[in-house]
């Protein structure tokens, strides 16, 4: 919810200005007396002078509905920006609105679930526009895992599925030996994000299909294939002719066609196995093989980890190329039905039919909800957010919070990208 400041309306103004004429005709006679006829404040105000207002009335956010900012507490903008996203998740918003934790009754040490309850009741409860220092999260985090404890920079990723684990830990009534059964479990980190990933491995000899179901809280897209392709045509380009470096652009693709699709279909696609890397039980010998990644179940929240950092022995580097991603992405064309099915036909028209006919591909469609975006070196650098709050983009940069305009949401730098389901329905 926003309030604008806006000047007054036109018939607002004309009383006022009416009121103030009348006083003063009471008063003096001089200039305002000279018998020359007004014109009506209508006249004046025009369409363009009301557009220029709009343009520039400022919206001032409601203190009570999330938009705080939080503290820097020792580098710690990796917590903060994950945080941020969960505050601005409707799912878990209700949760813990509705005192789906009650802190009262926990009796964890540090717990991390408390911290989070804290957290809501202070940004949604009170008006309050200072930052806040979550520090019972953060002491709740470097209890939960040592590799935390300190001031120093980690990943937000990293952070994320630890803190989606503890909380689940925190909020979870099942025994310790079965945490693993994710999709029985019925607490609220598991029922928004949880999904499964099926795996097909193919025998290229016998044709023998092996099928793998693996749980998820993420999905982690590899963007160096992308980006290698395009320095590729770069290159090629600068020691080309100029038609040939733009026709080379044309076919590689410039930084438009390296988006968010792009990562998702290489993910999904059909990979190569060397006869090395692959035993087919069937054939009880080794055999070139196929294998296919498909999401069999959506979560009604799915967060995508674009691996900009590239670890080894001797090096660590940063991939700082734009992705473009969507205010809305359809998952359909990467699920395992529409792999199931669109195999069963031929061409792509086919393809498009079915997706269209299919009642299940309108409910695969999400919308953005937060970013994430890290700036600067791998070792350097800083993470701040992007978070939606109602129809208004929020850039939250530790304890400054600014609203800002959509078109610098897609444009920044993601390294997470958080979609939430449009029809709960169908998640």
């Amino acid at each position: 919810m926003t309030q604008s400041t806006t000047l007054a309306s036109p018939k607002v103004m004309k009383k006022q200005a009416s009121n103030t004429a009348n006083a003063s005709s009471n008063t003096a006679s001089g200039s305002y007396g000279c018998g020359r006829k007004k014109r009506k404040l209508e006249d004046l105000y025009s369409s363009e002078d009301a557009r220029v207002v709009s343009l520039n009335s400022t919206s001032i956010p409601c203190r009570a509905n999330g938009l705080r900012g939080l503290y820097n507490m020792g580098q710690t903008c990796f917590m903060s920006v994950i945080l941020q996203s969960l505050i601005h998740n409707p799912f878990i918003k209700a949760f813990y609105l509705a005192e789906g934790h009650r802190s009262a009754e926990c009796d964890r040490e540090a717990c991390t679930s408390c911290a989070m309850d804290e957290m809501f009741q202070e940004f949604y409860s009170y008006e309050k526009a200072e930052g806040y220092g979550a520090v019972g999260m953060l002491l709740g985090s470097w209890m939960g895992a040592q590799a935390l404890a300190g001031h120093k920079q980690q990943d937000a990723h990293e952070y994320m599925q630890f803190i989606l684990n503890s909380l689940h830990l925190a909020n979870s009534d099942t025994a310790d030996d079965e945490q693993h059964k994710a999709a029985d479990c019925e607490c609220v980190i598991h029922q928004v994000f949880y999904g499964t990933l099926q795996s097909t491995v193919t025998c290229s000899n016998c044709y023998n299909v092996t099928t793998a179901l693996d749980p998820i809280m993420d999905l982690s897209l590899d963007l160096r294939t992308q980006v290698r392709r395009k320095r590729l045509a770069q290159a090629q380009g600068k020691v080309a002719t100029a038609a040939a470096a733009a026709a080379a652009a044309a076919a590689a693709g410039s930084d438009e066609s390296i988006n968010l699709q792009s990562c998702l279909e290489r993910f999904t696609s059909a990979e190569k196995l060397a006869a090395a890397d692959y035993a087919c039980r069937n054939c009880d010998s080794h055999q070139a093989a196929e294998k296919r990644s498909s999401v069999q179940t959506l979560p009604p929240v799915l967060p995508i980890h674009l691996k900009r950092f590239e670890h080894s022995k001797a090096t660590s580097s940063k991939l700082d190329a734009k992705i473009a991603f969507p205010l809305q992405l359809d998952m359909y064309p990467y699920t395992t039905r529409w792999q199931r099915q669109s195999q069963q036909q031929s061409g792509s028209e086919a393809g498009e039919g079915l997706k269209k006919a299919d009642g299940h591909a309108s409910t695969a469609i999400y919308e953005l909800s937060s970013v994430v975006v890290h700036k600067g070196k791998l070792d350097t650098g800083h993470y701040v957010s992007y978070s939606r709050e109602a129809d208004d983009w929020f850039l939250f940069d530790d304890s400054k919070v600014v609203l800002v305009a959509e078109r610098e949401v897609l444009d920044a730098n993601a390294y997470l990208l958080f979609y939430i389901v449009r029809d709960l329905d169908g998640a």
